[in-house]
């Protein structure tokens, strides 16, 4: 009987340690899970932000096509559009993020980057007439919708 005091100890504390691994696993769990979806929320408001951004400088430079703009004016639009593509890129780079969708907050990056280098093109082909800017401005939006459909697949496949 004496020697079996101490083993039923072992096997009490051993019991103990397993729930407290078990506990902390799930707590961890929770934590990631929780990190997660502050993440996911975050991404999805930028997002959103840049839908929205894109719609409303897309609505003057239709004004522009139908010539209620001209060049100057709307190259000072672009200006005053650049602060705000800006503030995406940073909020998006300054972003905590889950090893998991790292993948997705870069080409997120590379969409609103790219969609804003495709305006000071744009800019640059509204100062000086020079159609070779315009080209590379349709390229760069159209690499910029690349991008945002990568960056949508890539959240999704992150979970």
């Amino acid at each position: 009987m004496v020697g079996k005091k101490p083993l039923s100890r072992a096997v009490v504390i051993a019991g103990f340690a397993a729930i407290a691994i078990l506990v902390g696993i799930m707590i961890s769990l929770q934590v990631s899970n929780a990190q997660n979806g502050v993440f996911k929320q975050k991404w999805d408001n930028i997002a959103f932000d840049a839908i929205a951004l894109t719609q409303q400088y897309q609505a003057e430079e239709g004004k522009w096509k139908a010539g209620q703009y001209d060049n100057a004016t709307m190259a000072g639009i672009v200006d005053k559009y650049m602060p705000r593509y800006q503030s995406l890129i940073d909020r998006a780079n300054s972003l905590e993020t889950p090893d998991r969708y790292i993948e997705a907050r870069g080409l997120l990056v590379k969409a609103l980057q790219t969609e804003k280098d495709s305006n000071e093109h744009f800019k640059a082909y509204l100062t000086t007439g020079d159609r070779a800017e315009y080209e590379k401005t349709l390229d760069l939006f159209s690499l910029s919708l690349k991008y945002s459909a990568e960056a949508d697949a890539a959240i999704k496949e992150a979970g």
